[in-house]
């Protein structure tokens, strides 16, 4: 890329931070518009050229980015579905967009504000395009490996989270002897691990697939430390995810696992 401006728009979580350390220290000039009902205040302090827009007003984020000289964006960090629900300030063009719209799916949405980007000549760059530091290598990175009833469970798991990862409902199950305990839906990853877990009274077993065809510019499967504390609230054993999923702080997250005994796969 020859122009070293990049745009970051900025959801929830820590991955925006990490984006903007790693491009900055690639040599990139980024420049961060920050969702402000969800992203990090701490990202301000992280580069010099930043605002906040209200989910909805993407005549603010356009100009901003085109003032910038930014033709290339990543989509780093989540924004949760609810705020469609909640926090709203929809400016002309996101109602113009929204009521095109056949359905409220994620997909749907985030890839008819890509189109919409695109026309106005920014591009949305896979999330990992330039990120190679948040990922694990297949196989087992904790130190005690899953037990073959564990295993059992994680091959069960799969088949029930492909299924709703198929229809755009959640990407993540939470199993407990071959009988589903929970399915992702609107509320997230953390969420249902919490209310899978309290069913399954201990010993349960999380695994997040990736959607068919999934879209490396929005949306790749995400674990951090919140998702850890879920799996360690609810006393969980295991958790399983594929080798594209970013891993928050990744030697930070096998530590924490390891000192509660919970076992990582990889596949």
């Amino acid at each position: 890329m020859e122009n070293k401006n990049i745009g970051i728009i900025a959801g929830y979580g820590e991955f925006p931070l990490i984006c903007i350390d790693e491009l900055k220290a690639a040599g990139y000039s980024v420049k961060v518009c920050a969702i402000e009902e969800e992203a990090d205040k701490s990202l301000a302090g992280r580069t010099g050229s930043i605002i906040y827009i209200s989910v909805g007003q993407l005549g603010k984020l356009v100009n901003f980015f085109k003032s910038e000289g930014v033709s290339e964006v990543i989509m780093a960090g989540k924004v949760r579905k609810t705020l469609m629900f909640k926090k709203i300030k929809p400016d002309i063009k996101a109602i113009t967009l929204f009521l095109s719209l056949k359905d409220k799916k994620d997909d749907t949405i985030l890839n008819a504000i890509c189109n919409f980007l695109e026309k106005e000549n920014i591009t949305i760059v896979p999330q990992t395009q330039y990120i190679s530091s948040v990922f694990l290598t297949k196989g087992v990175p904790s130190k005690r490996k899953p037990a073959k009833k564990e295993m059992e469970d994680i091959e069960f798991g799969k088949n029930a989270a492909r299924l709703i990862a198929g229809a755009d409902i959640g990407q993540t199950a939470v199993i407990k002897d071959n009988s589903v305990m929970a399915l992702e839906a609107i509320e997230g990853t953390d969420e249902a691990i919490i209310r899978g877990g309290k069913l399954a009274n201990g010993g349960a077993v999380v695994v997040k697939v990736n959607k068919p065809n999934q879209d490396l510019r929005f949306d790749v499967p995400a674990v951090g430390q919140d998702t850890l504390d879920a799996l360690i609230a609810v006393n969980a054993s295991c958790i399983a995810f594929e080798s594209n999923t970013i891993v928050l702080r990744k030697e930070e997250f096998i530590k924490k696992a390891d000192q509660a005994n919970i076992a990582v796969y990889v596949f």
